[in-house]
């Protein structure tokens, strides 16, 4: 009986497919997302942003797990990446035309879209990854309405973002021993913004989420409060 109702009670358990989104972000550029809407009129949603020629997918892990605590996400694809792209990995151009800064629009036009569906920038925390950490810390720096901001794997510098000083908010730095770089920024920005720091087993920016107690451990620190 057990084995008959195993595959129900796991379907139950998955989070609904998102909804796609899409809307526009500054210099002409169409940002793709997918939004799970939180639980109730007054819940939270959490901004996902990947790294580097990644995209919103790799967040399905940590949507799940907040999905079934009640909790919301947008997972964009930055400008260049995935469905915002023209054409497939657009975002090599970057580095040349300068473009990786101007991404902080896309994650402005995040916050602009979940206000004309209702939700306020104070019911919204941010999660990034690699370059897209650094984005989140410079949204958090403009907003300091935000709940929280949790950067994943930081750098001191990627591709001309740094990460903002975020002292007195509600931040959390994280990465893994053997990404020296990301390790070394982490354990700065700990100390300099009094932040909480997690360790990972393995891993850079989102993929720190395979490790099973990093994820918990993250999701536990995101509905805290």
């Amino acid at each position: 009986m057990i084995a008959v109702f195993l595959p129900l009670a796991l379907a139950l358990a998955a989070a609904p497919a998102p909804e796609p989104a899409r809307f526009p972000a500054a210099g002409g550029w169409t940002i793709a997302a997918s939004y799970r809407p939180p639980d109730g009129k007054r819940g939270r949603v959490v901004l996902l942003v990947h790294g580097v020629g990644a995209g919103k997918g790799e967040w399905d892990p940590l949507a799940q797990e907040l999905w079934k605590r009640g909790i919301g996400t947008l997972a964009i694809d930055l400008r260049g990446h995935g469905e915002s792209a023209a054409r497939a990995e657009q975002w090599r151009d970057f580095d040349m035309t300068g473009e990786w800064p101007r991404c902080e629009g896309d994650l402005e036009a995040a916050l602009a879209f979940l206000k004309k569906r209702g939700v306020s920038a104070s019911r919204v925390g941010a999660v990034g990854g690699s370059i897209g950490a650094n984005l989140v810390s410079q949204l958090a720096a403009r907003h300091p309405e935000l709940r929280f901001a949790a950067l994943l794997s930081p750098g001191a510098d990627y591709r001309g973002v740094s990460p903002a000083s975020l002292k007195g908010r509600r931040v959390l730095v994280a990465a893994s021993p053997g990404d020296a770089y990301a390790y070394q920024t982490a354990r700065a920005l700990e100390s300099r913004d009094k932040a909480r720091f997690l360790e990972a087993g393995a891993g850079h920016g989102a993929q720190l989420l395979r490790d099973p107690d990093f994820l918990k451990a993250l999701v536990d620190w995101i509905v805290a409060k």
